[in-house]
């Protein structure tokens, strides 16, 4: 049995989707409306851009008619992206529009608050503005010139944990049961690598360490199995929708903190899966 994460959604096992009466009666938040896209003042952001530096005092953005054109399809482009998307398209925006020696040094580019806390915070791609009051470093490296470079976030915490759609969570029914993504688990470290697809125009964020998602997740059809832990591999946003390919495993936790079968945790752990599902947080 595989199984596929469905991120803000659920984690199911492989098979055909419940009626929309019976997801409507079992498990009414599924149908629930998904949360808003927050407007952006993109002046506002702009400036917060062009004062961004590094630790060592370089420039990190420029504005230009090119970079304007880019923050216009991040945040106004219809239909409107999530906030998620918005937030990895406005790094990837930031790690092209580095500087040619920058983005060619294996040194790496860190910024710390308050500055990178100040773009984030008006780029409105958090609903919790506490989160990224609680990073204290974001570190852009390159050591390899035929991989995009390393994103790698530090936080002020060992663990800290993103409350899913400001803290309702997203739930569906599947596999007999109502399954409940309530959090996102980012541990210091948190690393990822940021790149077009190959064949499309869709953004690929792939090479994920140090992140997971908590949340009430199993089945109740031929086994019954529970699971509270999925680890993130690879998020393909899927241009022009708010749909995106998610490729996923249940992450070493679960098996730390519940009891499953030997069976179970080879599966788990040696076979990821991959699923097509609307993205948010």
């Amino acid at each position: 049995m595989t199984w596929t994460l469905i991120p803000g959604r659920s984690v199911i096992a492989q098979g055909t989707q419940e009626p929309d009466a019976r997801i409507s009666q079992q498990c009414p938040d599924a149908v629930a409306p998904p949360p808003p896209v927050l407007d952006v003042d993109l002046d506002q952001l702009r400036s917060s851009l062009a004062s961004l530096k590094d630790t060592q005092g370089r420039e990190i953005w420029k504005n230009t008619p090119e970079t304007d054109q880019e923050l216009q399809d991040i945040f106004k482009s219809l239909p409107r992206k999530t906030k998620l998307e918005q937030f990895f398209q406005l790094l990837f925006s930031i790690q092209k529009n580095l500087d040619e020696s920058l983005n060619n040094s294996s040194a790496p580019v860190v910024v710390q608050p308050p500055k990178i806390t100040d773009v984030l915070l008006v780029a409105k791609v958090f609903t919790d503005p506490s989160f990224p009051k609680r990073i204290t470093s974001v570190e852009l490296t390159r050591t390899d010139t035929s991989r995009p470079p390393l994103y790698k976030v530090q936080f002020s915490d060992n663990e800290v944990r993103f409350p899913i759609n400001q803290g309702r969570g997203f739930s569906s029914w599947d596999q007999g049961m109502c399954q409940t993504a309530k959090e996102l688990v980012f541990y210091p470290g948190f690393s990822f690598r940021i790149r077009t697809a190959r064949n499309s125009k869709n953004l690929v964020i792939d090479d994920f360490n140090k992140v997971e998602i908590f949340g009430q997740f199993g089945t109740r059809k031929i086994f019954s199995i529970d699971l509270s832990y999925i680890e993130l591999e690879k998020v393909e946003f899927i241009a022009g929708t708010d749909q995106g390919k998610v490729k996923a495993r249940v992450a070493q936790r679960e098996f730390q903190t519940n009891q499953h079968s030997a069976l179970f945790k080879f599966i788990g752990t040696m076979i990821p899966n991959t699923s097509k599902q609307r993205i948010d947080w």
